[in-house]
């Protein structure tokens, strides 16, 4: 159960990852051609809050596709494992006579 909420929430952050990229694209765009002709150092401080949330939308996505596959592999490994064959504890105290087979 655990292991579908790490895939379930990876992908909810990866979506608000993309959303941002994809909102702030248009944004984006137009500060590189705003600053294509002016010579300078930095950038505008119009455009510095753009660059911060269209860097953040990319961390997201990389951090929700970490805690996705995180979640893929723990539930891949535990499908891989195999049920255990030995007997409880409860089975190992019935006494069974050795001549009939049966338990007492």
């Amino acid at each position: 159960m655990v292991k579908r909420l790490f895939e379930v929430f990876g992908l909810a952050v990866m979506g608000v990852g993309l959303y941002f990229v994809f909102s702030e694209h248009t944004k984006n765009n137009a500060c590189n051609v705003s600053g294509a002709n002016s010579v300078s150092v930095g950038m505008s401080p119009s455009c510095q809050h753009v660059v911060y949330a269209y860097f953040g939308g990319f961390v997201l996505v990389a951090a929700g596709a970490l805690v996705a596959v995180f979640g893929l592999l723990a539930t891949r490994k535990a499908a891989k494992k195999p049920l255990a064959n030995t007997p409880s504890i409860a089975s190992q105290y019935q006494w069974v006579d050795p001549k009939t087979g049966r338990s007492a």
